[in-house]
């Protein structure tokens, strides 16, 4: 093995969820004897959040089709810079590796699975079983995902390791503004019991499922208001609801905010209603901002929460969220702080950066001896 490691994050997207990771990778590996380089094949406002970045400056027509111009700009570029590692997040960056890979030959490539739709499609697997070999090695963030991924593409369990998402949790804590600071700043009520998320907004989120079970809360609690901050295809369609349904003044959606993480005390209960959800980053957040959880009990999400919080069926059903909504509002408050402190315990225990970088360290270390070995015999 080489005295520097030298590796190659390669990425495309700019959802904040994966970035968060990217940037939590790149710490891991900032110091000797590793040395990583984070590679974006969009052009990104990101650069300067890693010790080292830089992006292929590549359009979206560039990653269509044969995509020769991104297989020719990666392939230079890895034979320049002779990585040992490379590691990818989604479909784009792994299908060109195991393309570029045949000819490069780097000792060990880890692809990262955040989600159930990667390999949906027939073509997307058999990708993967031509190009795949003993340099691969997949990691899923939660034990769902591994099993999907088991199943998915019949790999063998050796093949596959989980390393759950983290939060720096320090310093996200320090980034949090007050209630009443939060309340202000997203034009909120002071006085109100608000329910909020955080995420894109595309059908499998669930959002239409929580606004209809809030517009059932507002029979019993008209004060009420419902937070939804993101972005995203179902935004038109979620504001003409809204409007047609006279909830202007009830729901709210200010569309994407860059540190809406820092605004999450400005909730009462944070509720996740996603259809599918390979692990659920913004549940670490709202538990470190000791928030009571209402989410939905799919994918990845009852590992994150335990026994803790208050799991819905992820299906289209508003009473039996409005139900878990109805529950919060009339809880005891020391019952409430009991659990958000539980919640929070849990973060610590099970989501630690210490415990994340870890295990990243330890699997690119035993992979590279594993690939060694399998070279000498």
């Amino acid at each position: 093995m080489k005295k520097t490691i030298k590796i190659l994050q390669l990425t495309i997207s700019e959802d904040p969820g994966i970035l968060d990771l990217t940037r939590e990778i790149a710490k891991t590996f900032n110091d000797p004897p590793y040395e990583i380089i984070t590679a974006f094949l969009h052009p990104t406002k990101h650069l300067t959040d890693y010790k080292k970045a830089f992006s292929f400056q590549l359009k979206k027509s560039d990653l269509k089709g044969l995509r020769l111009k991104a297989l020719w700009k990666l392939y230079r570029y890895c034979r320049q810079e002779n990585f040992d590692v490379v590691i990818t997040h989604r479909f784009k960056p792994l299908h060109l590796m195991l393309a570029l890979n045949k000819l490069l030959n780097i000792s060990l490539c880890i692809p990262v699975v955040h989600g159930f739709d990667e390999f949906k499609r027939r073509y997307r697997k058999k990708c993967v079983s031509i190009g795949w070999s003993k340099h691969w090695h997949f990691v899923g963030v939660s034990e769902p995902v591994s099993a999907y991924l088991k199943k998915t593409l019949r790999l063998d369990k050796n093949d596959i390791s989980v390393i759950h998402n983290v939060i720096d949790i320090q310093k996200l804590s320090a980034s949090f503004k007050t209630k009443t600071q939060s309340r202000e700043l997203l034009g909120l009520k002071q006085d109100a019991f608000i329910f909020g998320t955080i995420g894109r907004l595309v059908p499998l989120k669930g959002h239409l499922t929580l606004i209809k079970a809030f517009q059932i809360t507002l029979k019993k609690h008209p004060h009420n208001q419902l937070l939804i901050i993101g972005s995203g295809d179902e935004e038109p369609f979620l504001k003409q609801y809204i409007h047609d349904h006279e909830l202007t003044h009830s729901v709210k959606l200010p569309g994407h905010i860059e540190t809406a993480s820092s605004l999450l005390k400005a909730l009462d209960v944070f509720v996740l209603p996603s259809l599918k959800e390979g692990f659920g980053l913004v549940l670490l957040e709202a538990m470190a901002a000791k928030l009571p959880i209402i989410a939905s009990n799919t994918g990845g999400i009852p590992y994150v929460l335990g026994s803790l919080g208050q799991l819905v069926a992820p299906i289209d059903q508003p009473q039996a969220y409005a139900t878990a909504m109805l529950k919060y509002l009339s809880k005891d408050q020391p019952l409430v702080l009991k659990e958000t402190e539980l919640l929070h315990k849990r973060l610590h225990d099970h989501f630690s950066l210490f415990n994340f970088q870890q295990a990243w360290r330890e699997l690119v270390t035993t992979q590279l001896e594993i690939v060694d070995s399998k070279k000498s015999t």
